[in-house]
């Protein structure tokens, strides 16, 4: 038997210079149990101060359309993390003059929803208030017909979801196919259900305003639990928070109060503060499931909806649905008038998803709803005082990821771990001067 030879690759030691610039390497670099507690920790790296406000600018990509600042923060990298909030701003040259439109969509358990409403729903009210228009001129135009406006596009984009799932599959039809037949309809409208069935599965809150041409007006529309919060000022006064819109998810003692009515002797239609045990916001765009019968999730969704949950999730949930709907597509629409044509008052608007309120929580610093908006409006308020001409948004977003606390700002982008681990966060503030 000949010898076995072995290949030894012979490295030098380290001098000391080595081991220093090895040391230098590492120096920044700290770990974080991130509250969980237990013996897992990830690293991140300790930046210096000139260097924070340029990460968060290039994770936050803040962007300025004349008199409305914008960011979109999610430090988790990696595809199947990565953000699921949308948002949109444009302006509308309409008779009367330009009106302003915003929107913050949070998504949830997908993409594809949230991207359906950031698409679809600024042209549907643009059009619906277009048409107001012609038959109302802009200076005599009521306030309660453009929140009806609102009102109705809202619920006719969700219904949209609904009636093409319900074209493929008519609740009388599915009730009488054959499992065989349900799978042979699906293999011949491939394309059709490659695009209904997320969109049934997943779902988007909607938070959107709107401002005329003066600038006197302003509606804002609600569906799910992103925020709307108004700073208004009388000088030389302070700035004080006017929260506009209620949240709708089931930390609100009145949502849980209505779904029980609207369901009673239901002890799961709201379990551990989520509609039937699962879903957080109570109502949104999409989670078509939850708003109609249990046999579309047991008979189609379970079996035909790749990456959706798994049949003993499906199995749980889906007896749980026995009076839908369950989750809600009834906005709440608000209309405020503004007094900007006297030169001693001023107003700014905040519009965030529940991520920046979330952010908070994260860093140990725990606030009540009053206190959370007060500590917004004192900030942003500040800013707007002092001249600031940086992005009001990214000055906002600094405080919720710590503020003067360069170790937790640090950590808050720099953090190496693969799953997600902070919610999604976006955030627009609309100056009125």
């Amino acid at each position: 038997m000949p010898p076995i030879i072995y290949n030894v690759v012979s490295l030098p030691a380290a001098t000391s210079s080595d081991n220093l610039n090895a040391l230098e390497e590492v120096k920044d670099f700290l770990t974080t149990d991130l509250g969980r507690g237990g013996s897992e920790r990830w690293t991140y790296r300790l930046l210096p101060e000139h260097s924070l406000n340029s990460e968060i600018e290039r994770i936050s990509t803040p962007q300025s359309h004349r008199s409305v600042d914008s960011v979109t923060f999610q430090p988790c990298t990696t595809y199947t993390a990565r953000s699921q909030d949308r948002y949109s701003i444009e302006e509308w040259d309409l008779p009367g003059g330009n009106w302003l439109f915003t929107a913050i969509y949070d998504g949830h358990c997908g993409h594809d929803t949230v991207t359906y409403a950031q698409r679809r729903l600024p042209s549907m009210v643009r059009m619906s208030l277009q048409a107001l228009l012609k038959s109302a001129s802009s200076s005599s135009l009521r306030p309660e017909l453009v929140s009806r406006t609102l009102y109705d596009t809202i619920r006719h984009l969700d219904d949209s979801i609904r009636s093409d799932l319900f074209d493929l599959f008519p609740p009388d039809k599915l009730e009488r196919m054959s499992d065989s037949q349900i799978k042979q309809h699906i293999l011949n409208n491939g394309a059709a259900w490659a695009e209904i069935s997320p969109m049934c599965t997943q779902g988007s809150t909607v938070l959107i305003t709107l401002t005329d041409p003066s600038r006197k007006n302003l509606w804002v529309a609600n569906l799910g639990d992103s925020q709307a919060v108004l700073g208004t000022r009388r000088s030389p006064g302070k700035w004080t928070p006017v929260v506009i819109n209620a949240s709708h998810n089931g930390n609100n003692p009145s949502e849980r109060q209505r779904i029980m009515r609207e369901h009673p002797g239901e002890p799961y239609s709201i379990s551990e503060e989520r509609v039937v045990g699962y879903l957080a916001p109570t109502r949104a765009v999409g989670d078509t499931w939850l708003k109609i019968p249990a046999a579309y999730s047991r008979r189609l969704f379970t079996k035909y909806c790749p990456e959706w949950m798994s049949p003993r999730q499906v199995h749980e949930f889906a007896n749980r649905i026995l009076t839908p709907p369950y989750v809600s597509d009834i906005p709440e629409v608000y209309h405020h008038t503004l007094n900007v044509s006297n030169p001693i008052e001023d107003y700014f608007l905040i519009l965030c998803s529940d991520g920046l309120q979330d952010l908070y929580d994260g860093v140990d610093m725990h606030f009540n709803d009053r206190q959370m908006v007060d500590r917004w409006v004192k900030i942003v308020g500040q800013a707007i005082d002092s001249r600031e001409t940086r992005n009001l948004a990214l000055r906002l977003l600094r405080d919720g990821i710590g503020g003067d606390n360069v170790q937790l700002v640090s950590r808050n982008l720099t953090l190496e771990i693969e799953e997600k681990w902070m919610d999604d966060v976006t955030i627009l503030i609309q100056r009125f001067r």
